[in-house]
């Protein structure tokens, strides 16, 4: 009787080593977390430019980069110079 219950106790106690183990190894394996992530208030904020639509092609081309023209005192925008020659008659 004293046989099985010393190797009950030795059951649970190589049991309860393996699982301390299992847990140290899963710790050294596993990767560093990531640093933390940098608020968007710290970076720099662009300006959005303002974006046209071209009448010919239907494409929006930013104010900055788009050929101008006028029409009847309007400005058209055109996102190039083949667009505003087919707009022009």
């Amino acid at each position: 009787m004293k046989s099985v219950l010393i190797l009950i106790a030795v059951f649970f106690i190589v049991r309860a080593l393996k699982k301390s183990l299992e847990g140290r190894s899963a710790q050294k394996a596993a990767p560093a977390p990531p640093p933390p992530a940098k608020e968007a208030s710290s970076a720099p904020r662009q300006k959005a430019e303002e974006m046209a639509l071209d009448p010919v092609c239907g494409s929006y081309v930013p104010l900055s980069a788009a050929v101008k023209s006028t029409d009847g005192g309007k400005t058209v925008y055109f996102c190039s110079d083949d667009c505003r020659e087919k707009y022009e008659p």
